[in-house]
């Protein structure tokens, strides 16, 4: 049997799928084992739900509507490389959040096709990541905003009563609230966790403006230019790290911690998704109407504000499933009808839902949501590709956003010039050996 390696995920070819769908199992056409309660497994990242037992609660929930589908819960803390990790064979459950960095081509070999697109788009947002050649093989457990967790009590105790809307204006801000009260961190970069930094990529979007700025990147050899956008992202980041106002040693950063700390006043701004604000507003109820949720400060051309959202974890069905009928009606239910994204301070993938409570003040403040286009037919891969190749992992992974802050706290002897020319010579090396 041929294998074809996708990182660390195998797969397996056309074989390995005839063979995925035999076996022992005695499922009836029905989906049902001799009309028994049927069982099915759900691997997700939720580990807090599973302690709290919030699943157990959903599921007793989910019962009430299909007494005779038993749903075991699995829980995994450092999800998106473990499992990635049980992809390698068959036994990746039943029902299972899609991670992030597999190939747009390869949905097909892991997961079962969920419709096509352009029916479920009549219902659903959120379906351009995982989509292919017109088929959907995922559908969102929600819909994220990404911008800034802000503490605006840490803002008006500084004297500032409007969030800034320039990077300058922003720095400024948080010169000032360091000014003001010492021991507060103005903004924590979450340096350590690495993950959390992949946040600046996301807003990328909604500080263009642009519903297609993703992909005429994909066409752009400077991206990271003087005056463009990542650029100007990027050198935001560098600046409140040069001018001292992140945490003091950014590489021992600690995530669980730093919620805490911005729940009790001692952080001003993370740069994070909105589903961050009930994790941050649960921690402590007295200060909890203080933590909002705010745009990138960057107005587009327009004049106006964006806040990107795009889709957050999907849930997916193995391809190799024997209870493919039962983990859909999971997947249905999770989106059509449990809370599960306004819990999760998301918006549900349903069109037409109503705005979260993570999301009330953005929208009273006029800052409108904007979820991106999808790439052109036949260039859905073209991103990831020239991404992959150039290594500079945008929206993927935490070494650059790193090495800037690394630069800026004078870790390093970098430049932040010359990181953009060489972001730069990455992104144009990249493209021409991808073909474009």
């Amino acid at each position: 049997m041929k294998r074809k390696m996708l990182g660390s995920i195998v797969v397996l070819g056309a074989a390995g799928l005839v063979l995925g769908a035999c076996g022992n199992n005695k499922d009836t056409a029905n989906g049902k084992d001799g009309g028994k309660t049927e069982t099915i497994t759900f691997i997700n990242h939720k580990t807090d739900w599973e302690t709290n037992g919030k699943w157990d609660e959903y599921m007793a929930k989910f019962n009430e509507k299909y007494p005779d589908i038993k749903v075991e819960i699995q829980t995994i803390t450092d999800y998106a490389g473990q499992i990635k990790t049980r992809m390698n064979s068959e036994e990746y459950g039943d029902v299972l959040m899609i991670p992030g960095d597999i190939k747009p081509e390869d949905y097909g070999n892991f997961f079962e096709p969920l419709g096509k697109k352009e029916e479920l788009s009549k219902d659903y947002m959120g379906l351009n990541d995982r989509s292919y050649d017109g088929t959907s093989y995922g559908l969102p457990s929600q819909m994220n905003a990404t911008g800034m967790v802000v503490n605006q009590k840490v803002f008006k105790d500084a004297g500032i009563d409007e969030f800034p809307q320039t990077p300058e204006d922003f720095v400024a801000a948080l010169k000032t609230i360091k000014e003001k009260n010492a021991e507060v961190t103005p903004l924590y970069t979450n340096y350590a966790a690495g993950w959390t930094l992949s946040n600046w990529d996301f807003v990328r979007s909604g500080a263009s403006g642009d519903k297609d700025f993703t992909n005429k990147m994909t066409s752009d050899k400077e991206p990271f230019a003087t005056g463009k956008v990542m650029n100007t992202i990027y050198k935001t980041l560098y600046d409140v790290s040069n001018q001292g106002l992140i945490e003091a040693d950014p590489t021992t950063s600690d995530w669980e911690q730093s919620k805490v700390d911005m729940a009790n006043g001692k952080i001003g701004i993370m740069v994070l998704g909105s589903w961050a604000v009930p994790q941050v507003k649960d921690i402590n109820a007295d200060t909890a109407e203080d933590i909002i949720f705010q745009p990138f400060p960057m107005t587009a051309e327009d004049g106006k504000q964006y806040l990107p959202i795009g889709a957050d974890y999907n849930y997916g069905i193995n391809v190799h499933s024997k209870h493919k009928e039962a983990a859909r009606k999971l997947i249905d239910w999770l989106v059509n009808e449990s809370d599960y994204a306004e819990e999760n301070g998301g918006l549900s993938a349903k069109i037409g839902a109503d705005y979260p409570e993570s999301l009330k003040a953005a929208q009273d403040a006029g800052v409108e949501l904007m979820e991106e286009n999808p790439a052109p037919a036949g260039k859905e891969s073209l991103f990831s590709a020239i991404n992959d190749q150039s290594e500079l992992g945008v929206g993927t992974t935490d070494a650059e956003k790193q090495r800037i802050i690394d630069a800026a706290v004078g870790n390093s002897n970098e430049s932040f010039e010359a990181i953009m020319k060489d972001f730069n010579k990455r992104w144009s090396d990249a493209m021409a050996a991808v073909g474009e």
